[in-house]
């Protein structure tokens, strides 16, 4: 069962994309949680990352599975599926690493 502070990205193979697709992009998926989230749905938006070999955009969000898809198609999101994601705390480890000076 997932949760409203759950992880999920959005997983696009676009052909042709560039940065100016992006930005474009990251504005439209900002939009669209405001949107869903004043509905009640509190969805958050993280950013995007391309790959640009690839033509792979990830899109990471968080909230509940219904309201995130809801964000995603609002903002014409050409994702192929959203998957639930879980992450390391890679960054505190880093802050962790630096403070006993590693």
């Amino acid at each position: 069962m997932t949760g409203s502070n759950t992880s999920f990205v959005a997983e696009c193979f676009w052909i042709g994309v560039g940065e100016d697709d992006l930005r474009g992009l990251d504005e439209r998926a900002e939009k669209s949680v405001a949107d869903v989230s004043t509905s009640g749905e509190p969805v958050r938006y993280l950013g995007s990352v391309l790959m640009r070999s690839d033509e792979v955009v990830l899109c990471f969000f968080e909230g509940p599975a219904a309201g995130v898809r809801r964000a995603a198609e609002l903002a014409q999101i050409p994702f192929e599926r959203i998957l639930e994601t879980a992450g390391s705390p890679w960054a505190s480890l880093h802050e962790k690493r630096d403070a006993r000076g590693q």
